[in-house]
């Protein structure tokens, strides 16, 4: 089976991709092991890439995954922070739940208030 999201090759007895978090049809019915949401990088100087991303992934069960004949298992309670240049992740950090709490204290104790109502939204959601 491949996922429909990202076309990455899955076991059968998976329930959500690894990669990407989409639900696979077919997979077992359950709870999601994870969540992710995507967000666009600012070029700020020429040694900048124009199209990176950072990709945040709240992981929310242990799960065991299989790549390329090797099993992982995939500890719960961490955010996983992703660069990636195009379509390829170059750099991966992950940091306990509790790490992840004093990163949003930080920001929001730092960042100036939003004036695009878009980013209140964003703000507001999370």
């Amino acid at each position: 089976m491949h996922c429909p999201k990202c076309g990455i090759k899955q076991p059968e007895q998976h329930r959500y991709c690894p990669s990407c978090g989409t639900r696979l049809p077919g997979g077992a019915s359950g709870t999601r092991p994870k969540v992710s949401r995507w967000f666009w990088s600012v070029p700020v100087s020429p040694a900048d890439p124009p199209r990176a991303a950072l990709r945040v992934s709240c992981y929310l069960e242990e799960f065991e995954m299989e790549s390329e004949g090797n099993s992982v298992r995939v500890p719960s309670d961490h955010v996983r922070f992703s660069i990636w240049v195009d379509d390829q992740v170059v750099c991966a950090l992950s940091i306990p739940n509790g790490e992840a709490e004093q990163l949003v204290e930080f920001l929001q104790a730092w960042l100036p208030p939003a004036h695009d109502p878009a980013s209140r939204s964003i703000a507001a959601a999370s």
